[in-house]
């Protein structure tokens, strides 16, 4: 009888113990890394899958368990701008094309940044990026302003969040808080506001570098986060790696912002941003996109050998664009430059856009008599290719394929986009989603709160 009694009080005392939670309950987070891979469709995924393994390879991402559709309409259009898309992606609302963090240019208030609530959670936070770090995606996550090209604007609201909502932030835009006026030129205004920047960033308890060199150097030194850290690293974007004037890539700059998240206790929150797939795609250049997506998946196979089991890793894109389009027929056997050659069977580029500078009637359109003409674009590009020749040689990286309607540079397109994930959590990802509900599925996920999928 003695024997059933202690029996039955060992089984009550073990039922009492708190069951030990499971990584997909949220609080077991070790942390979330959040990739926006900017104006990447679903045709150049494959079409940088196919130039450099062909149809049978894969990317990093294609081994993600969970996938999804996501919708990307802005508050004011049906085709969305980065500005926009990030908002939704950072604060969860639908918002004005060119603004940033928040719903419309005279909203007076706007919702957490994902960043806020990781922040509140007790988490560290960072964002990424190879565009600068005022620019339309990462911004969203770290301010609010009425204007996405702001950026002297953006740049003196940052400094001030560094700490409170941010413990890292890298890439480019090292002119928009240092004055770098003997190189750049600015605006009288921004000038002005560059240097009450830089006084206010070195007023501050933030450790800022503007060589990679040093700041590689400070985390081989052992370094926390004890206190916040911004590197900015080029004057404004990176140029794009394929052209071979950087040696700087997006995965070392991740690799090092892991060394000194690991080395915290603290879960994190990071936003990784691809820049550049989006740029080379608003001059319809195929070997630059697909050089930058290549760049891409080489950061997720970092992501895939360093990370522990327990961190939730979401990828997309927020919007696709020029109508990129790879056409057939192409035989099987073609791989790298290829691709980008004239089609051994159908005579014509393999690669083609919907508009952009390769249309025809604009300066240098590929479909132009005489096409060998100058190329001006409209939007900003690293690298300075904004005036630049369209070489005809279509193995040239500044080459613009085909488009159907000329434009100084490509449209976005209003399709659904593409989502993956992988990690504890990662099955709440699926269906046909809006890009505001990733913003409640990683709230949630830092939260710990519910784990049924929010979806259609």
């Amino acid at each position: 009888m003695c024997r059933l009694l202690f029996f039955l009080l060992f089984v009550a005392n073990l039922m009492a113990i708190p069951a030990k939670k499971s990584p997909s309950d949220g609080h077991s987070l070790r942390g979330i890394v959040f990739i926006v891979s900017d104006g990447t469709s679903q045709e150049l995924l494959t079409a940088a899958r196919c130039y450099a393994s062909g149809p049978e390879g894969r990317l990093v991402m294609d081994d993600y368990p969970a996938t999804a559709f996501v919708t990307t309409y802005s508050a004011n259009n049906m085709v969305t701008d980065s500005a926009a898309a990030a908002t939704a992606l950072a604060r969860g609302i639908k918002a004005d094309n060119n603004v940033i963090g928040m719903a419309s240019a005279t909203s007076t208030n706007s919702p957490a940044s994902l960043l806020d609530i990781a922040r509140e959670a007790g988490w560290s936070t960072g964002t990424i990026t190879d565009d600068s770090v005022t620019g339309a995606t990462p911004a969203p996550f770290e301010v609010e302003c009425p204007g996405r090209n702001q950026h002297a604007q953006i740049a003196q609201m940052i400094v001030p969040r560094l700490g409170p909502r941010a413990d890292i932030i890298l890439g480019g835009g090292n002119k928009w808080f240092h004055d770098m006026s003997p190189t750049e030129n600015y605006a009288s205004d921004d000038l002005q506001r560059v240097k009450q920047t830089e006084h206010e960033l070195q007023e501050r308890p933030v450790v800022a570098f503007s060589r990679w060199e040093d700041f590689k150097a400070y985390v081989n030194a052992g370094n926390s986060l004890k206190k916040p850290v911004l590197g900015t690293f080029a004057p404004d974007v990176l140029s794009y790696y394929a052209d071979g004037t950087r040696t700087l890539r997006l995965k070392d700059m991740v690799d090092e912002c892991l060394d000194l998240m690991l080395r915290d206790k603290r879960s994190f929150f990071l936003m990784v941003e691809a820049a550049l797939p989006d740029k080379a795609c608003h001059q319809n250049q195929a070997k630059r996109a697909i050089g930058e997506v290549l760049e891409l998946d080489a950061m997720m196979l970092l992501l895939k050998e360093r990370l522990p089991k327990d961190v939730l890793v979401v990828a997309t894109t927020d919007h696709n664009n020029g109508g990129f389009a790879f056409n057939g027929p192409a035989p099987r056997s073609l791989r790298g430059e290829a691709l980008l050659a004239e089609s051994p069977i159908s005579k014509s580029s393999t690669f083609t856009w919907a508009t952009g500078p390769g249309g025809p009637g604009g300066p240098g359109g590929a479909r132009d008599p005489g096409s060998a003409g100058k190329t001006k674009s409209v939007t900003r590009a690293p690298g300075g290719t904004n005036d630049s020749l369209n070489p005809v040689d279509p193995l040239a990286l500044d080459h613009s394929q085909p488009a159907a309607i000329y434009r100084g540079a490509s449209q976005h397109t209003g399709g659904d986009v593409w989502l993956v994930a992988s990690g504890p959590g990662s099955q709440n990802f699926h269906g046909h989603i809006d890009n505001t509900q990733i913003y409640s599925l990683l709230s949630k996920a830092i939260s710990g709160e519910g784990k049924r999928a929010v979806g259609k």
